[in-house]
């Protein structure tokens, strides 16, 4: 694919790592956004190249392009005419939005594994990769950098808790962070608030508890480089986990079920097969034995869901370069 322009649509810092290890394996790749500025804010360097357009976006696309990979739709939400849009899967959680109808202005979209595989090919072509981050988590490098930045800030004789809720009405934010908090007493808890969260101020404590620590701009896999579990609710990181074989401890938001709508309902996979995915704390029920019970326990899904949802073989970005082969 060298002769072939291609850009990477990001429109947050998430994105942006998400997508990097594709970029990386791309020759002459181009980060495309709004701005410069936003770009920048999410991460990209002033070495990196990038194209930028206000206010003419999408014919800045297909004038200087021939492909675009995004997790977002294009601009204005139709198929571009002279350019191919590639979509890339970001997580599972929140199925009727993930594999919505949205997907249809996409020429391929590439897949965590099979199970979505099938779910986006309703919409169109569709190819399994796997997730771009495992790239990340089966290099010895990226676990070793990870672990001497973030270790320093651990109680060495602790056990580490990662809590890594999802933003909006379906955050357990609000009925289960003091819970959290508590836990200090026996874990190290360090907190990865969604990106939304951040940029909405949602949690902007002033004063932590000993071993507690707020690390919004850190890597959530670099996190998992040192976490012992993790606890979520109905975000992606559920499945980001399962992925890398780490426990996992389910909390919700009180009346989840009055808060379905058109990102979830009964048919997510995080809601119908709850039990199989991790650790399911009830609204009144202790967390501190959930955790250990996690702890002592590990992850209850199984080897057959794990090859349901991803697939492992090879690199993701050497997969994702075979995929881009078929467009031409």
């Amino acid at each position: 694919m060298s002769n072939k322009r291609i850009g990477f649509y990001v429109k947050n810092s998430f994105q942006v790592s998400h997508l990097r290890n594709l970029f990386k394996s791309t020759e002459n790749a181009q980060w495309i956004g709004k701005r410069v500025s936003s770009l920048k804010r999410f991460g990209i360097s002033a070495n990196e190249p990038v194209a930028t357009s206000t206010f003419f976006l999408r014919k800045m696309m297909e004038k200087n392009f021939d492909i675009i990979v995004s997790h977002a739709g294009p601009p204005g939400g139709v198929p571009l005419e002279d350019t191919y849009y590639v979509m890339v899967q970001y997580g599972y959680a929140k199925e009727p939005y993930n594999f919505g109808e949205w997907r249809k202005s996409a020429d391929l979209i590439l897949s965590y594994g099979m199970y979505a595989e099938r779910k986006f090919a309703r919409f169109g072509s569709s190819i399994a990769i796997g997730n771009p981050r495992l790239d990340d988590w089966s290099d010895q490098g990226f676990r070793t950098s990870s672990k001497m930045r973030v270790s320093p800030l651990l109680n060495a004789s602790l056990k580490t808790v990662v809590y890594a809720p999802t933003w909006g009405d379906l955050s357990s934010i609000g009925d289960w962070l003091e819970r959290v908090l508590d836990l200090s007493v026996h874990y190290n808890v360090l907190i990865k608030a969604h990106h939304n969260s951040i940029k909405h101020n949602i949690i902007s404590l002033q004063h932590l508890p000993p071993n507690v620590h707020i690390l919004p701009e850190e890597d959530l896999f670099s996190l998992f480089c040192v976490a012992d579990v993790l606890i979520s609710d109905i975000s992606g990181a559920i499945f980001d986990a399962l992925m890398c074989e780490l426990p996992i401890v389910l909390v919700a938001p009180s009346d989840l079920s009055k808060r379905y709508g058109k990102k979830l309902d009964e048919t997510s996979l995080e809601i119908a097969h709850r039990h199989e995915l991790g650790t399911v704390v009830g609204e009144n029920s202790n967390l501190n034995d959930a955790v250990q019970r996690a702890l002592l326990d590990g992850n209850p899904a199984t080897e057959e869901w794990r090859k349901k949802l991803f697939r492992t073989d090879g690199l993701v970005s050497n997969n994702f370069k075979s995929a881009l082969k078929t467009l031409a």
